[in-house]
């Protein structure tokens, strides 16, 4: 167990954060007739009303759509930036990786402006947002898009309702900047693997694992996601109070410093634990679920522009961002916005 808690808080600044999502909304109801379930019943078990699929919109283009609106908010040009970061589950193809496509369609391709690729699944925005603090807040970049695109509608399991029903597509931006007022910071990170759980949440074709030349039939198979959903959250459950409160002591703060909760959009019964666990106002914690569904890595950045965007998180306002992913790893982050 590691607490990755900087020595002093460190100057970033969130100047921009945008949104992508793709095409119109698809309702609970067009799920149920497409696995073959009594109306109503995406919508009673699993607490989604709607969520986006992409169709044939590729990966790196979403994230450019929500990478250019982020830019155009804070007056910023492609040019302007001095690394692109991808934070993504599952990228558009392995090899290069999508900080390339995404770099090449800001209309970069000439300039050799670096990119990075950072997977931690469910967690990547996060785990991007740490990684990336460290060189920002010491100067090292000056202006940092960090952009998190998923397309989990490719890879779903219709015969199983809490896959199928449970995630949608989108793509979220943030532009980072060194911050030396001492206004917007990182007071405090925390991360956690428990490998006991690396069998509940499964992609396991488009690596090594399964040899699509001898084996086609094996990769078309692990190109469906497989999720004990149960397990996944009796792990998460098991391991989480004590992570939130080790994380809120790390940082010096209480619940009642908290302005906003933002989690990750894993599931209903995921957030309702969060809101058992936290008891906190209701309006505190960034509940987006029931309209755009389980995003993967794009969930926490789209409920972050939304706190921000609707006013519940302020400038000089402290945020806690929480959410688990595959593995089953933890993490969170308290900062002030």
């Amino acid at each position: 167990m590691a607490v990755g808690t900087p020595s002093s808080p460190l100057g970033i600044r969130i100047v921009a954060t945008a949104t992508y999502l793709p095409g119109t909304p698809v309702t609970s109801e067009e799920v149920d007739l497409k696995a073959k379930l009594k109306q109503g019943t995406c919508e009673k078990r699993l607490g989604i009303r709607s969520r986006h699929f992409a169709g044939n919109m590729l990966t790196s283009e979403m994230a450019v759509h929500a990478a250019r609106k982020a830019l155009a908010a804070a007056n910023w040009n492609a040019d302007d930036l001095d690394l692109i970061v991808s934070a993504s589950a599952v990228m558009e193809q392995w090899i290069p990786t999508q900080g390339i496509l995404i770099q090449r369609q800001l209309g970069l391709a000439d300039k050799g402006t670096p990119v990075l690729d950072i997977n931690a699944t469910c967690l990547s925005f996060l785990s991007a947002l740490d990684v990336i603090s460290y060189p920002l807040s010491m100067g090292r970049y000056r202006r940092v898009l960090v952009v998190s695109s998923e397309k989990p509608s490719q890879a779903l399991d219709w015969e199983t309702l809490e896959v199928c029903g449970n995630f949608g597509d989108g793509a979220a931006a943030v532009l980072l900047e060194q911050d030396t007022s001492g206004e917007s910071q990182i007071l405090s990170a925390l991360f956690e693997a428990w490998s006991e759980g690396a069998r509940t949440c499964e992609l396991r074709a488009g690596g090594t694992l399964i040899d699509a030349r001898s084996d086609p039939e094996a990769i078309r198979k692990g190109a469906v996601f497989q999720m004990d959903g149960i397990g996944a959250y009796k792990l998460a459950a098991k391991h989480f109070p004590r992570f939130l409160r080790t994380l809120m002591e790390s940082a010096n703060i209480t619940l009642k410093d908290v302005s906003a909760i933002v989690p990750h959009q894993a599931s209903a019964t995921a957030l309702d634990h969060l809101r058992r666990l936290s008891r906190v106002p209701k309006d505190k914690i960034i509940d987006i679920y029931a309209e755009v569904g389980n995003q993967v890595s794009a969930s926490m950045p789209v409920a972050l522009h939304q706190a921000i965007e609707q006013g519940r998180l302020k400038r000089g306002d402290i945020a806690l961002l929480v959410g688990t992913a595959a593995g089953i790893t933890l993490g969170g982050m308290a900062l002030k916005y």
